[in-house]
């Protein structure tokens, strides 16, 4: 029998002795605008379990035993994720050396257990990793029906949240195929030179519009902060050259796996570390949204610039309500320039009366307010534009304060932004009412390939006459420029911003403090806004960070290295 089916013992005697396993293919290298790395693979040991050899109490026993958890722990991990019998499971990543010397030490009592060398992620600039870049996970029960780009199902890690999600497919590559002589235990002895390996493809590099200089910039001004996020976008393109969030995590925590514990510790911690405030974040905007009212106004037909309404005297009566205004001794007779270049509030409770909620609402709308900037990161978030309809679901038909459209006017009540949102509608007023899509890819390479860059791309034209455009422009330039503007504190000399401060008040403490503005003024090349949580006003805290971001954006870009000119296809 075995002269004659000497094939069909052939292949079992193979089959027992030959182990066919995946060589994991290394995730793309993401870099920053300039070719910096900011996320990178390193060699790190796997120990894994094939499944089919995996049999029996003792062997479970003792890998339970070496990797120091519960045998129970260890068939969770087990149980969570996917694998053919014969496909070797990831039970620990990145373990360390002494690790990897107790599951040695025990090698024969531990049958179908493999230690393998793998890439794994590194973040080196883990101070804002996480948020923007992201981090991955092991594949597992979620991802059944998901594939990888041949169609085979997903195995090894894959990208969990920011960027490392968003373009998991990009920087996934395509694993390849090893072959392993085993011992009657399962354990691996060694290649087999008559079956060579096919060797993994490598995922794509990505190249970012974030420049690691203005992150690391942004980083420090917040360092004296609970909370706050700063972003900066080119207004010319949408290019995102900054985006910062405070407080942040780092994303190397998650390259071995975290424990329960530490994941609760993380996702209950109070300042909500794990969210993006940038894009997650929904904020009143404050008296920085009374640009919106000034445009509904103007374009409405209901004001002219010029025009004066009742003085103000630190505070309106509507109804039997008196609504205040920040400066208590009030600011006398103002024209519309005048109203956004100190922020009077009663001046903008009597002028949204004249056009009413509908209008306002349709111009916060079209602003790009209340939906998301359709930026490359996950979980961003709508925001919310109240209108009538919104308010007789929330209070019943008719049944709500004329009032609120007061507060509505100054930024407050239930108008809710992100600050990225907030930072892209200036960005249009900028940009001569062209607002872009913000962006963070700039190139993309597959690995010997040339560079696939991305193409600006327009998302909405404000609604507005090129006159409304300048006059807001000009009302912008006065928040800095003119004598009574709330930030004549950066007025500055060499960099002049255009802009307008915000104190959103907030049921949970002290206010926010706003600044979203433009630079330079009269020829604006970059957005930037800034959000501190509960310091107090944004003049104060919110627009000298802002001023510093614009200056030494300016800087790079006179020096040559703007999102528009380094990004040719070769570089780096």
């Amino acid at each position: 029998m075995q002269l004659v089916q000497v094939g069909y013992y052939r292949t079992i005697a193979n089959e027992n002795r030959i182990r066919m396993i995946s060589l994991a293919a290394p995730r793309g290298r993401i870099l920053d605008c300039n070719g910096v790395p900011l996320v990178v693979n390193r060699p790190a040991f796997s120990v894994s379990v094939v499944p089919a050899d995996f049999r029996g109490d003792r062997p479970r026993a003792r890998l339970a035993e070496a990797l120091q958890i519960s045998t129970e722990a260890l068939g969770e991990r087990l149980r969570k994720q996917t694998s053919l019998p014969l496909e070797p499971v990831v039970v620990n990543r990145d373990a360390d050396l002494r690790l990897v010397s107790r599951i040695e030490e025990r090698i024969e009592d531990v049958s179908g257990v493999m230690i393998s060398t793998d890439p794994v992620r590194e973040y080196p600039t883990a101070a804002w990793a996480g948020h923007l870049l992201g981090y991955t996970r092991a594949v597992g029960e979620r991802d059944l029906n998901k594939r990888d780009k041949t169609g085979a199902p997903l195995r090894g890690d894959i990208g969990a949240a920011g960027l490392e999600r968003w373009y998991d497919d990009l920087l996934r590559g395509v694993d390849g195929v090893g072959y392993r002589q085993i011992n009657a235990y399962g354990q691996a002895l060694g290649p087999m030179p008559e079956y060579p390996d096919i060797p993994p493809i490598p995922g794509d590099e990505l190249r970012l519009t974030i420049d690691v200089r203005l992150q690391a910039l942004a980083d420090s001004l917040l360092r004296d902060y609970v909370a706050g996020t700063v972003v900066a976008i080119d207004v010319r393109t949408g290019a995102v050259v900054c985006l910062e969030t405070r407080p942040g995590f780092d994303a190397n925590h998650f390259v071995g796996g975290m424990t329960a514990n530490e994941w609760d510790s993380l996702r209950s911690d109070s300042l909500h570390p794990l969210m993006t405030r940038a894009t997650m974040g929904l904020y009143p905007p404050g008296s920085t949204l009374k640009l919106v009212t000034m445009a509904a106004a103007l374009e409405s037909g209901a004001m002219t610039t010029s025009q004066r309404l009742s003085p103000c005297t630190g505070g309106y009566r509507f109804g039997n309500r008196v609504f205040g205004c920040w400066k208590k001794g009030g600011h006398g007779s103002l024209d519309m320039f005048g109203a956004i270049e100190q922020s009077c509030d009663v001046y903008w409770y009597q002028a949204i009366q004249r056009f009413g909620l509908p209008v306002w609402a349709h111009h916060a709308r079209t602003s790009g307010l209340g939906r998301p900037t359709g930026i490359q990161l996950p979980g961003e978030l709508n925001g919310n534009v109240p209108d009538a309809p919104y308010l007789d679901r929330k209070y019943g038909k008719g049944k709500w304060s004329r009032g609120l459209l007061l507060n509505f006017s100054i930024g407050q009540g239930e108008l809710l932004v992100t600050p990225l949102q907030l930072v892209q509608y200036f960005a249009a007023i900028a940009n001569d009412g062209v607002g872009m899509r913000p962006q963070l890819l700039a190139a993309h390479r597959a690995e010997g390939g040339s560079w696939v860059t991305t193409k600006p791309e327009a998302a909405f034209q404000l609604p507005y006459k090129k006159v409304t455009i300048e006059a807001m422009q000009r009302a912008c330039r006065l928040v800095v420029d003119g004598d009574h503007g709330t930030a004549i504190g950066i007025r500055d000399h060499q960099v002049r911003m255009a802009g307008k401060t915000g104190t959103a008040q907030n049921p949970h403490g002290n206010e926010h403090a706003w600044f979203v503005g433009y630079a330079p003024s009269e020829a604006p090349r970059v957005a930037v806004v800034a959000l501190v949580e509960n310091v107090g006003h944004g003049s104060e805290f919110a627009a000298p960070i802002c001023l510093e971001i614009a200056k030494a954006y300016l800087a790079m870009d006179a020096n040559g290295i703007a999102f528009n000119t380094r990004l040719s296809p070769e570089s780096n």
